[in-house]
């Protein structure tokens, strides 16, 4: 006889951004703002060993003013760790972003530095539950700062995620397409606004995620880049 389901644990939410049976993949996105276009590469490696390790990077190809630019990070679920370093051709180096900055936005965009990772950023502390397909966090060094993210239970993955400040409602990321053909837990359109300028973006995945080799990841960003063009090429929708 089959064990009653009253009581029986929801399934965990699977990280963001996820690609199914993928552990080491990448995938491009495109989005405009007005008449400029934009392009990204994103990039995630899981632990071989410790599924609870992230390692995320987001490079931009457009606008030009910001090409060459990079994101890199670095999580580790277990020991609540999280670290985020940008670049920007007119930087001598890498600098790590600051903590109370990862919940504004990367440059030129409506997305935030929170959208890329694929947990909750380890600073924000449950609250209890609105809904069993809703997850909300407070920040600790910033009360007035809160997060709610809403679930698709039929994927277990984030559908929605809404930033508030004061109790006002700053910035939602949405889902609005998911992926098919094998990667349905990766968004294959995603909706951002801003509703106090009436602000939106909608980016566009253009293709499937394909797989990475998990040691590209330990070389040079350059390299990581070319070699994503290089395995996305085949894959790349025509204009």
């Amino acid at each position: 006889m089959s064990e009653p389901t009253r009581g029986r644990a929801s399934p965990p939410v699977r990280p963001n951004l996820w690609a199914d049976r993928l552990a080491s993949y990448a995938f491009a996105v495109e989005a405009s703002i007005g008449r400029n276009p934009m392009r990204y590469l994103l990039a995630r490696r899981f632990g071989a060993d410790d599924p609870s390790r992230a390692l995320t990077v987001l490079f931009v190809l457009e606008p030009e003013v910001l090409a060459g630019t990079y994101i890199r990070i670095r999580e580790d679920r277990a020991a609540g760790a999280c670290e985020v370093r940008t670049y920007l051709p007119t930087m001598a180096r890498p600098v790590t972003v600051a903590e109370a900055l990862l919940f504004d936005c990367l440059p030129l965009t409506d997305v935030g530095y929170v959208d890329l990772m694929a947990w909750p950023h380890p600073g924000l502390r449950p609250e209890p539950p609105e809904g069993p397909s809703t997850r909300g966090y407070r920040y600790d060094r910033a009360p007035v700062l809160r997060v709610r993210e809403d679930i698709d239970p039929e994927r277990s993955a984030v559908a929605r995620r809404v930033l508030y400040r004061d109790g006002q409602e700053t910035r939602r990321w949405e889902v609005a397409e998911w992926g098919r053909d094998g990667q349905e837990t990766l968004p294959s359109r995603i909706r951002v606004t801003r509703p106090r300028t009436g602000h939106e973006t909608r980016f566009t995945r253009t293709g499937p995620a394909v797989a990475v080799p998990p040691a590209v990841f330990d070389g040079e960003p350059e390299i990581l880049r070319d070699r994503i063009e290089e395995l996305l090429a085949p894959t790349r929708r025509p204009s």
